[in-house]
């Protein structure tokens, strides 16, 4: 690859050809209003929290999903769907529940207890569909510009890409604890009575 290209797939344009809107940009827009409800207090979340996890689907879904084939075929990918749709799932009700008073106590538990197993689960998944694109995204010079160029710029996604793996080492330590504060917040009467 040479000169001024960028190398991207066709398919991660927001609007088909067909000029329908693409449902990538839909989940896209949706994780968007999260960030929003959060910043205007329509639900108790942090802001940045909630972009930093806002941030890393949508990273996942366009950056890596949409344009590599081999992360569609990662063992990662069945883990982040698991994880991510149960987690909606509970979460979304546990919003409804709450807008009308009353939250069953299952509800509440299982809204601030299965991060536990599924927040790891769905951060392996998205380093192993992270792990399994790297060589396509190497091969292809994918989001890639090279050298020489009007700019004198360089942006090679692939190391980008490593790089933003190892952010999950310090990031994942601080949402996970911010996740059990919420738990203790949240559930502290019940955690202490069943000791």
């Amino acid at each position: 690859m040479g000169g001024e290209e960028i190398s991207s797939p066709a398919t991660a344009t927001c609007v088909h050809e067909s000029s329908s809107v693409d449902p990538q940009f839909l989940v896209c827009l949706h994780l968007f209003y999260k960030v929003l409800h959060a910043a205007i207090k329509l639900v108790p979340s942090s802001v940045i929290v909630v972009l930093m996890q806002v941030y890393s689907r949508v990273f996942l879904v366009l950056g890596i999903l949409v344009a590599t084939d081999s992360a569609t075929v990662s063992p990662g990918l069945p883990l982040c769907i698991l994880a991510w749709s149960i987690t909606e799932i509970i979460r979304y009700a546990y919003y409804a529940f709450n807008l009308l008073n009353v939250v069953p106590q299952l509800l509440l538990f299982l809204r601030y207890s299965t991060f536990l197993v599924l927040y790891p689960l769905g951060i392996t998944g998205e380093l192993l569909c992270m792990y399994h694109s790297l060589d396509e995204i190497h091969e292809k010079q994918l989001y890639t510009i090279s050298m020489p160029n009007k700019w004198n710029f360089i942006f090679n996604y692939y190391y980008i890409l490593i790089f933003y793996m190892f952010l999950y080492i310090p990031l994942f330590p601080y949402l996970f604890g911010h996740m059990l504060k919420q738990r203790r917040k949240m559930l502290g009467d019940d955690t202490k009575k069943s000791k």
